[in-house]
């Protein structure tokens, strides 16, 4: 399975969209009311992923547990940055989200036994994050 992930979320406002951005600097000083909100909004994002993934892959069954989780991004430009300051973001509010929509079951070591991140190359058109769900063999 092949989701495609955002790299920042839109939280509606009354004076002006607030783009936040999925990162650890971000993560760490942001109000928890925020927080919640970029969170709810983010898994929103993977149940519209979700759905295009079941649109182009009609029947397609979901392998048995444990998995490897490979998230590969694609940022919009060529400023250096941190994969793990991006990613881990990313991967939590994934997690969480697969979780509340029933995909899988938990996020404990038993249900994923590994995680890599990787750097795919510069999409300004498209920047996101590809998450590649495999069973672990």
């Amino acid at each position: 399975m092949k989701l495609i992930l955002p790299l920042s979320v839109t939280l509606p406002r009354k004076k002006g969209d607030k783009h936040w951005i999925l990162n650890l600097n971000s993560y760490r000083n942001t109000h928890y009311h925020v927080l919640n909100q970029a969170k709810q909004r983010y898994k929103e994002l993977v149940i519209c992923a979700l759905t295009l993934f079941q649109e182009d892959n009609p029947g397609y069954v979901m392998p048995k547990p444990p998995f490897i989780f490979t998230y590969t991004v694609f940022p919009a430009t060529a400023r250096k940055f941190d994969l793990a300051n991006v990613l881990p973001i990313v991967q939590k509010f994934t997690d969480d989200a697969l979780i509340e929509l029933g995909v899988i079951k938990d996020d404990c070591y038993k249900i994923i036994l590994a995680v890599n991140y990787r750097f795919g190359r510069v999409d300004k058109d498209n920047p996101r994050v590809e998450l590649s769900i495999n069973e672990y063999r």
